[in-house]
């Protein structure tokens, strides 16, 4: 799938491994944070995130917004514009990394 970086901040994560918005965030979850945005590249379907229960993939209640668990605490929140009727094909737009016990 195709995943873009609504969140410049992500993007600068994604490249550099540090962001002045991100500065908190623990040093495990800076580097699985790579590892999940390229997973999520190479999915064919949405489905295929199956294969990779630890990411704890969901939609968020109440929201048009999914998430991937980063650690116990982190998530990585998107959003997906489906670009097939059954919803299993789109464009992956990464919108914030947050502390989910905040």
């Amino acid at each position: 799938m195709e995943v873009i970086f609504k969140n410049e901040h992500l993007e600068v994560l994604y490249t550099s491994g540090k962001s002045s918005k991100y500065k908190k965030v623990p040093a495990q979850v800076v580097r699985k944070f790579p590892m999940a945005v390229r997973i999520l590249q190479q999915l064919k379907v949405i489905q295929d995130i199956w294969r990779y229960p630890g990411y704890n993939f969901e939609k968020l209640e109440g929201t048009n917004q999914y998430s991937m668990r980063m650690d116990r605490t982190w998530r990585l929140i998107m959003e997906i514009d489906w670009t097939n009727e059954e919803k299993t094909v789109g464009i992956i737009g990464l919108e914030d990394l947050s502390h989910h016990y905040q």
